[in-house]
């Protein structure tokens, strides 16, 4: 199976009424382990990463362990950058041979939230890139770890207006909408209380695929409601990096010092995020559907 389109995956689980998981993957084992569970259980799969990840050099390291693990992989497979800033980062991206991208310009009014992915779908269209942008705004959770933005559960959070989505769509040329519905990024000291009615009156004027952000924690009985509701494409990064450093940490304090070898810490970490990568594939309904 190759590497296919953001767009042809998101248009396929909005159709058969289940979501794709896309992993924030950060090293070799997590690409890996993606894309191998997703194999297993039959399921389509996006693997990703974020501006962090691709500073300097890191790109190419990077491409080249995700092309790696998808081409000749059994099920679809998107690679997509996630949470883009930037036209410029979007472009190369794309031309390392991404196949999606997200711009996140959800912190801006309106119009030069619109302005911004309509110039990234431009460039993006014309490379066979699928687009996801973001209206409304995905806010913060409070339980600390790098990159904690408020001081409250879902600081900044703005929620997606129903009336301004076909509007945001047609003027932008977006591809799939990542909506705010009452999720927040990070790790929430309280369970998120999502706003399925939103989340279904958006979804009767959205002409694309929507998003969930935020999709670590958050019940699973809320995340099959937001299924049943649209959401076609939900994103998981927390709940990856919280078991891999956990069990490295236990790992680690097993021996008198830290010269452990690198596989015997990294083994049983690989198998805690494979096992959370398992059971979100499960919980989304995309197994079975590669």
């Amino acid at each position: 199976m190759a590497v296919v389109s953001l767009c042809e995956m998101l248009e396929d689980a909005r159709r058969g009424g289940y979501a794709v998981p896309l992993f924030d993957t950060q090293n070799m084992a997590m690409i890996r382990s993606a894309v191998q569970v997703a194999e297993e259980e039959n399921s389509p799969v996006i693997i990703a990463g974020v501006e962090f990840d691709y500073e300097g050099d890191r790109l190419d390291y990077w491409m080249a362990l995700a092309n790696r693990a998808a081409i000749g992989a059994k099920v679809p497979v998107c690679i997509m950058l996630d949470h883009a800033a930037s036209l410029e980062l979007c472009v190369r991206c794309a031309d390392a041979g991404f196949t999606g991208v997200m711009i996140d310009a959800s912190a801006l009014p309106f119009e030069e939230n619109a302005e911004l992915t309509r110039r990234v779908c431009e460039q993006m269209r014309r490379r066979g890139v699928g687009v996801e942008a973001e209206l409304g705004h995905v806010g913060v959770a409070s339980a600390g770890g790098e990159g904690e933005l408020g001081d409250h559960a879902g600081a900044g959070m703005v929620y997606t207006e129903p009336g301004r989505v076909a509007e945001f769509v047609g003027r932008s040329g977006c591809d799939a909408l990542a909506v705010s519905i009452g999720t927040a990024h990070g790790v929430y000291a309280t369970a998120p209380e999502l706003q399925i009615g939103l989340l279904d009156e958006i979804n009767r004027v959205s002409p694309v695929p929507l998003v969930l952000h935020g999709g670590s924690g958050t019940p699973e009985d809320q995340i099959r409601a937001a299924i049943r509701h649209g959401i076609a494409k939900i994103n998981i990064c927390s709940e990856i990096m919280d078991a891999w450093h956990r069990t490295v940490v236990a790992e680690l304090g097993k021996s008198p010092n830290y010269s452990v070898h690198n596989s015997a810490v990294c083994r049983p970490a690989d198998e805690a995020v494979r096992e959370v990568m398992r059971n979100k594939i499960r919980l989304f309904g995309s197994g079975r559907r590669g």
